[in-house]
């Protein structure tokens, strides 16, 4: 299982971890801070086995605040 990381709706990053996707969204939110504080044009979906026929899971991304 991983996550792919979508930034107003395009892939930026494919990662494999829940602490990779908090490093990845902390630098973020730091980088973004005056821009985008929220993290709202962030999107995190969730690829399981079959991801590439279901698309993943959309999660919320206050789960990895």
């Amino acid at each position: 299982m991983g996550y792919a990381i979508l930034v107003d709706g395009e892939r930026v990053a494919r990662v494999k971890s829940d602490d990779a996707v908090r490093a990845w969204f902390s630098e973020y939110r730091e980088e973004h801070a005056e821009d985008d504080p929220a993290a709202a044009h962030v999107q995190i979906l969730q690829q399981g086995a079959l991801w590439f026929i279901t698309g993943g899971k959309l999660i919320d991304r206050e789960r990895f605040l």
